[in-house]
Order: C-alpha cells, then sequence, then structure tokens
C-alpha cells in the first residue's frame, strides 16, 4: 500500500507542449500560474499516464483534464455523477470557447439527438456524461467511433468499495474503459484516504498511476463543535448563526440527515429569515428554484440534506453548519469544504449530540445486502419471463429489500452476467435460475464494509469529541505527516488550547505570586 502513495517522480519535458500548455493557460482559461499539483498532473496526462489526482475543494482539478482536451487529438471523456455538475463545467467551457457536450436524462429528445450527431460527427474537445448513460447502447455505439484520448472519472471516490459515497453504477467504468481502447485514466476526487486512492486505482485497472495528493489543509477554514443537548438548543444555535450572517449579508448551507428535519427546520426559520430548502425528494423544478434563488443572493442560507451542493460553485459562502454530524469525516470535509472557496474566512460548525449517532447508524445499516435479502431480489426477477423488462422500484417492493440495496444485488448479478440492465432503472433477466448464482463471496465483501463504516463513524465522533485540534484530526485521518507540536492556531480545539496554556502561565508568574 505504502508504495501507491508518493507522487511518481521524473517525468520528462517537451519543450514546445510546455510552452502550449503556458499559452492555454492563459489564452484561455485566463490563469497566469498554476494552482499547486496541477502542472505536474497536466504533464503526466499528456504523456499518456494514469492519474489519481486528490485536491481541496476550489483548487482547480478541472483544469487538469480541461486544459489537456485541448491540445489531445481525440475527445475527452468526463464521468461525472451530478447533471447540475456536468452543466455548470460545460457552460463554463463553451463560455470559455471550449467545445464541450454533454449528455444526460435531462435533455429532450431533440437535444439528445444532436448531441448524438455531434459526437458521430467528430465535434467537440469533451464530452460530459453520467455513469448511466453508458447503458444506452445507441449512445455507447455513436461513441465507439470516436477516437478517446483521456477518460476522465470525476468524484472518483465513488469508484471505491471503501468510499463515503460509493455508487454500484461507477463499478463498470473500467470495462467501459477497455470498451473505448483504454485511453488513460484520470481519476478526481477532494476525498480519498490512503486506502480509497488505492481501491481507485484497483477499480479503474490503473496501470502505475502518477499520483498527486496535494493536502488536505484549508486554513481560511476555521471549525469548532458546539456541544447541544438537545433540539431546542441546536435551532437556537441555528438562529443565532443566521442572525450574525444575515446581518452581514453573508450565506452559507445548513446540513440536516433526514427531509423530515429538512422541512421542519425550514419551516420554523423561514418565519423570521430568507431562507430556502433543498432535498431529494422535492419536485425537480421546486428544488431548481430554491437553489436559483440562493445562487442569486436572495437567500441567506439553503436548509439541506447531502443532496445539495455537489458541483455548486458559489464561491462565497461564509459558513456551513452540521445540524447532525455526518456519518464518516470523508463526508465531512467534503460539505464543509464548499465554504469559503473564494479563499476568505469561514466557519464550520457541527452541533454535536451523541444522541445522533442513532440517525447514521441507521443509515449504515441500509447500505449493503444480506444474503438473504439477495436471494429475496433474485427470487421476484426470477418469476418475471425471460423477456421482461422489470422496474428497480417494482421488484424492491416485492423483495420488500430497500432499492439501494436491490440495486447492489443486481450489480453483483451483472458481474456474474445473468442479468441485464436497461435505461431507466429497469432489469431482465438472462438466465433461468437467478437464485442458484453464488453471491455468497461477493456479500462477505460487505461484513468488512459494514466494519469500515462503524470505523469511520468512529472518527467523526473523534473529531466532535476531541479537545485538541480539529484540522489535525482531518489530517491524520486521511494520512497526513503532522508535526507533534502543529496546530492550526483557527480551529476551537486550538482556542481552547492556548486559553489553558495562558492560565497555566498566569498562575506561574511573578505577578500571579
Amino acid at each position: 500500500m505504502s508504495d501507491f502513495l508518493p507522487v511518481s517522480p521524473g517525468i520528462s519535458r517537451s519543450p514546445a507542449r510546455e510552452a502550449s500548455v503556458a499559452a492555454l493557460l492563459g489564452e484561455r482559461f485566463g490563469h497566469t500560474a498554476f494552482n499547486p499539483g496541477q502542472q505536474e498532473s497536466i504533464r503526466a496526462v499528456l504523456l499518456g499516464r494514469d492519474a489519481v489526482v486528490v485536491m481541496p475543494t476550489g483548487s482547480g482539478k478541472s483544469l487538469i483534464y480541461q486544459l489537456p482536451a485541448l491540445i489531445l487529438p481525440g475527445l475527452t471523456v468526463v464521468v461525472s455523477p451530478l447533471i447540475a455538475l456536468m452543466k455548470d463545467q460545460q457552460d463554463k467551457m463553451v463560455a470559455q470557447g471550449v467545445g464541450a457536450l454533454a449528455v444526460h436524462s435531462h435533455l429532450t429528445d431533440a437535444q439528445s439527438r444532436e448531441a448524438a450527431r455531434r459526437i458521430a460527427s467528430g465535434e467537440g474537445d469533451i464530452l460530459y456524461v453520467t455513469p448511466e448513460r453508458f447503458k444506452d447502447r445507441a449512445f455507447f455505439a455513436g461513441l465507439l467511433g470516436r477516437p478517446i484520448s483521456l477518460f476522465v472519472v470525476d468524484e472518483a471516490h465513488c469508484v471505491s468499495q471503501w468510499g463515503h459515497d460509493f455508487r454500484p453504477d461507477y463499478l463498470t467504468l473500467h470495462s467501459i474503459a477497455e470498451r473505448l481502447g483504454r485511453p488513460p485514466i484520470l481519476a478526481l476526487t477532494a476525498t480519498a484516504t490512503v486506502d480509497v486512492r488505492a481501491d481507485i486505482a484497483r477499480q479503474l485497472g490503473m496501470r502505475d498511476p502518477f499520483v498527486a495528493v496535494m493536502g488536505f489543509a484549508r486554513p481560511n477554514l476555521r471549525f469548532e463543535v458546539r456541544r447541544t443537548v438537545n433540539v431546542v438548543e441546536k435551532d437556537a444555535a441555528v438562529r443565532e448563526i443566521l442572525a450574525g450572517a444575515h446581518a452581514t449579508r453573508g450565506a452559507g448551507i445548513v446540513y440536516v440527515a433526514t427531509v423530515k428535519e429538512a422541512e421542519r427546520l425550514y419551516a420554523q426559520l423561514a418565519e423570521d429569515f430568507p431562507v430556502a430548502m433543498y432535498h431529494g425528494k422535492m419536485p425537480t423544478a421546486e428544488r431548481r428554484a430554491s437553489q436559483d434563488a440562493f445562487m442569486a443572493h436572495q437567500r441567506c442560507a439553503m436548509i439541506a440534506t447531502n443532496a445539495f451542493g455537489l458541483g455548486i460553485d458559489k464561491r462565497d459562502l461564509r459558513f456551513v453548519v452540521h445540524y447532525h454530524f455526518p456519518g464518516s469525516i470523508e463526508s465531512y470535509y467534503q460539505e464543509a469544504g464548499r465554504a469559503g472557496r473564494d479563499g476568505l474566512p469561514a466557519v464550520c460548525t457541527m452541533l454535536y449530540r451523541v444522541e445522533d449517532r442513532r440517525i447514521q447508524s441507521y443509515f449504515l445499516g441500509h447500505r449493503y445486502p444480506e444474503v438473504a435479502e439477495a436471494a429475496r431480489v433474485a427470487l421476484v426477477l426470477e418469476r418475471y419471463p425471460e423477456d421482461a423488462v422489470v422496474p428497480l422500484e417494482t421488484i424492491a417492493e416485492q423483495a420488500g429489500v430497500a432499492q439501494r440495496k436491490a440495486r447492489v444485488v443486481f450489480q453483483l448479478l451483472k458481474r456474474h452476467g445473468v442479468v441485464r440492465e436497461h435505461r431507466n432503472a429497469r432489469w431482465q433477466r438472462l438466465a433461468s435460475h437467478l437464485t442458484r448464482v453464488d453471491l455468497s463471496a461477493d456479500l462477505i465483501d460487505y461484513d468488512d464494509r459494514r466494519a469500515r463504516d462503524q470505523a469511520k463513524l468512529r472518527s467523526i465522533i473523534h473529531f466532535c469529541q476531541t479537545t485538541g485540534c480539529r484540522t489535525r484530526v482531518i489530517l491524520e485521518y486521511f494520512g497526513e505527516d503532522v508535526p507533534p507540536d502543529w496546530g492550526c492556531m483557527a480551529c476551537d480545539g486550538c482556542d481552547a488550547g492556548r486559553a489553558a496554556a495562558a492560565r497555566v502561565a498566569a498562575r506561574r508568574s511573578p505577578a500571579a505570586a
């Protein structure tokens, strides 16, 4: 594992290509210099190497594929988990004169046909696509006709079984890259531990990847934890933070763990503050209107579940509040890290109540299927004719299994070649007896995952309970070497340490005597 970590040394240079890169940096992207890690990573990509790049939010990860896309002869394919993120990136690229296309489920039929035509005719430098889109056979057939120079996996922690946001659809990306001619693969993320980085490379089938880890410190962020004994104290703390932010025209996000809590807190706060709400069960039009109002500075806070935030480029967020602690330090770092992307000071506040552990334990219990649940899912689909294409929702309901778990079961069955996935989360069996497929070995892996999830939960609780530097806890969690006497001197833990040291010094001083 340790051999995987160091940034690979000694990448050769081409003066002509270096000059081209420098020119494009200024002419197309308006920058005069690279951020740390960008130039080395771009050089590796242009040399045709696989690469894993871990950079903090807002540090310019996208440039690492956007600039090479203008130099490489073929198409750069970017796999992204969220349509909103894709649309935002596409709009920015088009505004800079870059040929960027996007194919996703929100396109009209006419827009989809036009995108397919442009892909087939050789247009575009960059193609943004969700992993689910590769299931469209017509789309994939059209893509096979294009030479692919670079295959990019954005938010790459989603591909790792040890990642905090593992997504079954990402498991297919290795085979997709192989079918596209196995171009160099670039994996980008802001949150990846040592194990996750290694797992990303393994799951994507990378070959001796270049690895750049630019550190996890965000000096402009202040981390603080407020111990709250009940909901009344939590609500009062949120009101205090919003009152201060509203007075200074600052904006931020208040994250809650459940839809029910988002709606309750929003209803209460909306009486006194200009707040918005966002969660996954809201109609699409309402979510979009809420997001637009927040982005246009018409709301001082977004009350949201973790459905909100990924790909939202609002750089002037002055605070992020976690009403409940999330399930891991990775999740917390990603969500809290949406504050202060403009480099100015911002505050990340956790409202800690130990009883909230029950919420995360409930979520963890619904992530992975048990053997009996896998058997029920297989049995339900087995009852349908082989030519039937059945919605995942229907199968999960009939099996009495959560849809997330059923989706994992089908991804495992797909690996065994006994089911076929169709668009819009529909499945078809290809074998007579699905229940004869032995998934026990696959499912044993999930026992290890459950244990790791519990360890992650303990780590975020340690972050909340530590009396020392909170930034140190984050850095050490991600595998950074931190000197024994180091402290960020900006978190509430360091504040308490300084205050204690001052009290000790005062007692020891001659004046005190």
